[in-house]
């Protein structure tokens, strides 16, 4: 076929990748080809003729000579891989990883062993490395399964614990809300209490307030002095009661939301002008109001005694907590809205508190020498949210307070509207 076979052959049998080398049965190599002087890093005139030897470490001779000579004894095909590993030495010294495959050949009388060998350095280097990954990914999976493990341990306590937590939350809820219910029966049953109290008061508060007016008429008569006096505290006194109980009377309405509004038109000027004048009765020796003049004839559509109930409430209190010979001032303006300002020279409140004054019942720790319910300023606020009006306190212990109040001039039930 070819011109010259052996030729062929040649090129052919120096054109494997893998090295190829003969030697006869007393080890020395008869033949190779180029890959395997590449391999070992010698020229093939380097290597022919020689013992096999010379291309393995001194330290495994020993081993290499009893595989010879029992592969010259008892020779077979060994193919390549299946733990056909060796080492190899490299003319610069250095130590080459191999695999070998190994057959016979038998010629002209003579034995022949022929191997096939692979560089598989750069192979069993990615074999560690695989390896030394697949170690380190093991132990990266035992310490994430470690901590995972801690961590559903840690996630079932907090569970359990919040389990727990929830459990008591809610028995602690059922029992507020039983609390709260009692709470509300109990204020229900104070404030009916005080509202049928008050209703019994105030008959014999008008027949003493009778009596003082008869005693008063009598006494003009014949004047005496001490006796004028007298009346006039027991009508100052009962004033301030027949005041009291109206608070508590429109407490209960507010607790009970069943006051309607009862809505008429009158003159601002004319409600104001009696509430100095009734106040005049209660004032302290010294006293006095001092109150811009009410001329404008602004007329309002609201509930009078509600807006009567509220003025007063603010007015006595700067009455009540001032000191003799002091000044109450009033302001009034007229814009889109009424605005009522009351300003009095009296002990004050704390700064820490004034956000309380508006809670029922409440009164400052320096007001509790003097007489009071702590339900006035309350029963403000509630009525004039209810009128869509506002309520702004300022004040500086013993300096004084002032109390702005803004009234819309026609009441309008929002809530109706929504």
């Amino acid at each position: 076929m070819f011109k010259s076979d052996d030729v062929f052959y040649k090129i052919c049998f120096d054109s494997i990748l893998e090295g190829i080398c003969i030697a006869n049965e007393e080890g020395r190599i008869v033949m190779i080809n180029s890959a395997l002087g590449e391999i070992f890093g010698y020229k093939k005139s380097e290597i022919l003729g020689r013992k096999i030897d010379f291309l393995i470490p001194k330290s495994h001779h020993h081993i290499h000579h009893e595989q010879f000579n029992s592969f010259v004894k008892s020779p077979k095909k060994y193919k390549k891989g299946k733990g056909r590993e060796f080492l190899g030495l490299h003319k610069n010294g250095s130590t080459l990883d191999l695999e070998i495959g190994l057959n016979y050949i038998e010629h002209e009388g003579s034995f022949y062993a022929k191997a096939l060998i692979s560089e598989i350095g750069t192979r069993k280097k990615h074999e560690l490395l695989i390896k030394e990954r697949n170690r380190n990914l093991e132990f990266e999976v035992e310490q994430q399964t470690a901590q995972l493990t801690h961590v559903v341990s840690e996630l079932e306590r907090s569970n359990l614990k919040l389990k727990e937590e929830i459990k008591e939350r809610i028995i602690a809820e059922n029992k507020a809300k039983i609390a709260l219910e009692k709470e509300k029966e109990l204020n229900i049953m104070q404030t009916k209490f005080i509202s049928l109290a008050s209703h019994e008061f105030k008959t014999p508060l008008s027949g003493i307030l009778t009596s003082a007016g008869l005693i008063e008429k009598y006494n003009d008569k014949e004047p005496n002095g001490n006796i004028n006096s007298h009346v006039t505290k027991i009508k100052n006194l009962v004033i301030q009661l027949n005041n009291i109980l109206d608070d508590f009377l429109f407490l209960e309405n507010t607790e009970s939301e069943n006051y309607a509004m009862r809505l008429s038109r009158f003159k601002f000027c004319d409600l104001i002008n009696k509430l100095v004048k009734d106040a005049k009765a209660i004032l302290k020796e010294g006293q006095k109001i001092e109150i811009t003049p009410c001329k404008f004839s602004v007329e309002l559509l609201q509930d009078r005694k509600v807006i009567d109930i509220i003025i007063k409430n603010v007015l006595y209190n700067a009455i009540k907590y001032s000191p003799e010979y002091s000044v109450i001032r009033m302001k009034i303006h007229n814009n889109d809205v009424l605005k009522i300002s009351i300003e009095d020279e009296g002990i004050g409140i704390p700064k820490e508190e004034q956000e309380h004054v508006f809670e029922r019942f409440y009164r400052a720790k320096n007001a509790l020498p003097i007489q009071g319910t702590g339900i006035g300023l309350n029963i403000a606020k509630r009525y004039l949210v209810k009128l869509n009006g506002s309520i702004d306190i300022q004040s500086r212990e013993h300096k004084g307070t002032k109390v702005v109040l803004q009234l819309p001039v026609t009441y309008k039930n929002l809530k109706a509207q929504d």
